[in-house]
């Protein structure tokens, strides 16, 4: 029980920390781990379609990238000076940050990361948007509802055809685009450089976008997710043993399966409950 108390002490206090520069940390262990949904969390909701274009454009093509960070340094109460490695990137990446002015030398990237709030709650700003003028920032989502689908070079069967998708397939489109046959999508080449193509009103639908959905695990905060963790630990698992060692009599082989069934969920819903506790803590992914 004593140990108990002394972990829960130790930690408030990790949590007591300048919890703007653990949101920042957070956010780019998720993105290094390929967890752009659970990386949302931190982020600034409005940011949202930020954070999915870039992963659309470069996450999603190298699983090898990452944002390593060297030093977060607190300007005021409403932003950070933060300094990145930026490993196993491309060319076409370290040219976007290029041109945002944010690439100081080599693989190094220098931003500024802004505080805001909403409902009492602090997010980090996340600016590295499509970068593209020609582009606005009115982003939907259109789905393929033919067989295949050209994708044009501009708004006429005149101009060439880039690419095609199939039925199903989702494609970023421009919605400031005027025109009543063609609509302006943005595709991601697989060298993360962007094309402008045009494709049929008629063919596609249009959506407007949900950008991320966290699981039942990420949305819950670190003080819910310990409670739920000590019921489960306390309660759920001694009733499922009792339950176990108990069963006998006519149907008692259906009853232990079942119980059985209960308790892989249980453990894997621990499991959940315990990565993200390690998380939000200690800032640790667990494997799987």
């Amino acid at each position: 029980m004593k140990n108990l108390i002394y972990l829960t002490l130790f930690s408030l206090v990790l949590v007591s920390c300048d919890s703007n520069e653990r949101n920042i940390k957070k956010t780019f262990n998720r993105l290094n781990s390929g967890e752009t949904s659970a990386a949302s969390k931190y982020i600034w909701p409005k940011d949202h379609k930020n954070l999915f274009t870039f992963e659309q454009r470069f996450l999603s093509e190298n699983e090898l990238l990452s944002f390593d960070i060297q030093t977060i340094e607190k300007l005021n109460d409403e932003s950070y000076k933060v300094s990145l490695n930026c490993s196993n990137s491309n060319e076409e990446l370290l040219n976007y940050f290029t041109k945002k002015g944010n690439l100081v030398s080599g693989t190094k990237i220098v931003d500024t990361l802004f505080i805001k709030k909403a409902n009492g709650k602090e997010y980090v700003t996340f600016d590295w948007d499509l970068n593209e003028k020609t582009i606005s920032n009115n982003i939907k989502l259109s789905t393929i509802l033919t067989k295949k689908l050209n994708l044009r070079a501009g708004p006429g069967r005149k101009y060439d055809v880039i690419s095609q998708l199939e039925k199903g397939d989702e494609l970023l489109m421009d919605d400031n685009y005027e025109n009543s046959n063609w609509r302006k999508g943005i595709y991601f080449e697989k060298n993360s450089s962007i094309k402008e193509v045009y494709f049929s009103s008629q063919l596609t639908d249009s959506n407007e976008i949900s950008f991320f959905t966290l699981n039942w695990a990420d949305s819950m905060g670190i003080v819910v997710i310990s409670i739920l963790g000590l019921l489960v630990l306390f309660v759920v698992y001694p009733l499922l043993f009792s339950a176990l060692f108990r069963a006998g009599g006519e149907g008692a082989g259906t009853f232990a399966l079942i119980l059985f069934v209960v308790l892989l969920v249980a453990v894997y819903f621990t499991y959940q409950i315990i990565e993200t506790a390690f998380f939000e803590l200690f800032i640790i992914n667990l494997p799987f």
